[in-house]
């Protein structure tokens, strides 16, 4: 960790890991590497394309990057980004119960070749232009429901990178007033987090006799994805509506939410690819139905990606831009330890791009095991938001507190209209003299810092910055042996949550038959309640203190615990540092 090293004494079948672990070391200057290496001359601390126009400032990070170093850490690199690109399995490691054992397929989706069967920038387009046609369909009026009237809604049903990639897709084109001024075919919502107030608001707001639900998940079992889906053909089904006129499927072919939605006649059913994860599905149908009913040009989205695939597939590392960003970040690491990265960028447009890449970077590079089953705890902390906005709520600590971060700058060369202010001169000035003026003052305090510059803000430069960060992930990965296309982390989480659920569906159970008794009574705390509703003794305490602390707030609230609702009255009270229930029946209560 850092410049610490401890030397150790092997037995010869550890000899092979300790040479890696040398090499690891000599890569970052810790330790010198082999006397072979090819030394690289540059210094030159910018990179500009200008076929694409973009450009990348590492002036801050450049003089620490020791290139003579990297030669068996490029190596890697580039083995990593071959295995990947030709259809290997790469998304594995030896931890047997976290190893998902699949290739892995989201630059094959815009590569100009067909390195992997059926997977390339020509396929991509052609499956866009069939969904084109069919979502146009919704979007003209032309399609109808099953009374002859025109659809006026579509819900986006999705979480994680199936909410993330669609929602910053949308608000770059469209910003996030995207049912206002941009001229849709249809209104446009988005469901994601298991929310009964969202939920019921939307219902609401919207006509459900006129709108579509599109759900976008591969396996249809994602519980939020799952409720939100049930809940709403719950509600067409109470007003004897057909939920086939009213849904839509992105899924993955043979999937059980696809065999639900072929019975159940769904609208479409678009297909993603099972190799195609949720964070980096947005060049897939996740990305590109959205992209049909939001009238954005999903094809130069795909071209966008695969110019900037060119580029950062360089076998030159100074001439990549990926590897120089993830080169720079791995440089800081190593010499001042672990850091966050605060990502800004200088357009409204971009407001949701830091929240895609906080799971596009946080799910792939927080890992408990390198690939080798080896416990290495690793991460990279994402925040960000809109400049010059968020620098009121990071640059005070950045600039003189805690120096736990870099900064990352984003923003557009060529701006779409400007407005005169007295002063600057004009509004897109004053934006341009914020970001250079941040930059200097980081510079002079020392501070890391990094700059993109993109041409302008269109969908070939949304696919480009989408590329570029893909990539970097995949080279940190590859620097740090991780495997950067599992989430077991996630799914630790989900099984949790099943379990909860199981606890809590049994102990509504069991009030259900205690209520019969009408003189029936219960006080005392979480443990008590687990012996006297025989739960089984491993049931965790805090589920079940969760549990009843939720019925005492919600009982009341109709749908919440409906075997319960106006049968039993709740109440805590907190002493001796710990909850205190009593649960008895309505009537009883009343007398």
């Amino acid at each position: 960790r850092g410049t610490e090293i401890h030397q150790y004494n092997v037995d010869p079948p550890n000899e092979r890991k300790l040479l890696r672990c040398r090499s690891y070391l000599a890569i970052f200057g810790v330790v010198e590497p082999s006397a072979n290496i090819t030394h690289m001359s540059s210094t030159n601390p910018l990179f500009f394309d200008s076929n694409t126009q973009f450009s990348l400032d590492l002036r801050s990070f450049f003089p620490s990057i020791q290139w003579s170093k990297w030669d068996y850490a490029w190596k890697r690199v580039l083995e990593s980004i071959d295995n990947i690109e030709s259809g290997k399995i790469v998304n594995q490691t030896s931890v047997k119960e976290e190893s998902e054992n699949r290739c892995v397929d989201h630059y094959n989706l815009r590569h100009h070749k067909e390195i992997v069967p059926q997977k390339s920038l020509q396929k991509s387009i052609a499956y866009w232009k069939e969904i084109q046609v069919k979502i146009g369909k919704i979007t003209s009026g032309e399609a109808k429901n099953e009374f002859g009237d025109e659809y006026t809604d579509v819900v986006f049903n999705g979480i994680g990178g199936s909410f993330l990639g669609p929602l910053m897709m949308i608000v770059f084109m469209h910003g996030d007033s995207y049912n206002f001024n941009s001229g849709l075919g249809v209104r446009i919502h988005f469901l994601s987090n298991s929310d009964a107030d969202t939920l019921s608001a939307l219902l609401a707001k919207i006509n459900v006799k006129t709108s579509i639900l599109i759900n976008m998940s591969k396996s249809g079992s994602t519980a939020e994805t799952k409720g939100n889906m049930d809940a709403f053909n719950a509600n067409l089904k109470q007003q004897k509506l057909d939920i086939g006129h009213h849904n839509i499927a992105i899924t993955t072919p043979g999937s059980n939410f696809d065999k639900f939605a072929q019975e159940n006649k769904y609208m479409h059913i678009f297909y993603m690819n099972n190799e195609t994860g949720g964070r980096t599905s947005v060049g897939s149908a996740i990305g590109a139905v959205p992209a049909a009913v939001a009238g954005i040009d999903f094809e130069a989205f795909l071209r966008g990606q695969s110019a900037m695939d060119e580029l950062t597939r360089r076998r030159d590392p100074q001439q990549n831009p990926a590897m120089l960003m993830a080169a720079a970040i791995q440089t800081l690491t190593l010499k001042e330890g672990r850091k966050n990265m605060i990502v800004l960028g200088y357009s409204d447009y971009l407001k949701e791009f830091a929240h895609y890449l906080q799971q596009l970077y946080m799910e792939s590079i927080g890992k408990e095991y390198d690939v080798n089953g080896t416990p290495n705890p690793e991460g990279l902390t994402v925040f960000g938001g809109v400049g010059t906005g968020e620098q009121h709520a990071f640059m005070q600590q950045v600039q003189k507190g805690f120096p736990d971060c870099f900064v990352r700058f984003v923003h557009f060369q060529k701006r779409g209209s400007d407005v005169s202010l007295s002063g600057p001169g004009s509004m897109g000035r004053q934006l341009l003299a914020f970001v250079k003026g941040t930059e200097q003052a980081l510079q002079d305090n020392g501070k890391s810092f990094m700059t993109c510059t993109f041409e302008k803000r269109d969908m070939f430069n949304l696919g480009m910055m989408i590329a570029l960060e893909e990539r970097i992930v995949t080279i940190l990965a590859a620097l740090r042996n991780l495997n950067a296309y599992d989430q077991p982390g996630v799914q630790d989480g989900k099984l949790a949550a099943t379990e909860v659920n199981k606890i809590s569906n049994t102990i509504e159970g069991v009030l259900e038959q205690k209520l019969s008794d009408k003189n029936w009574k219960f006080e005392g705390t979480a443990e008590q309640a687990r012996t006297s509703f025989i739960l089984p003794k491993d049931s965790n305490l805090r589920y079940v203190e969760a549990i009843l602390n939720d019925i005492v707030s919600n009982v009341d609230v109709p749908h919440a615990y409906p075997k319960l609702h106006k049968r039993l009255s709740a109440s805590k009270s907190f002493k001796e540092e710990e909850f205190h229930f009593t649960l008895r029946s309505e009537i009883n209560s009343k007398l």
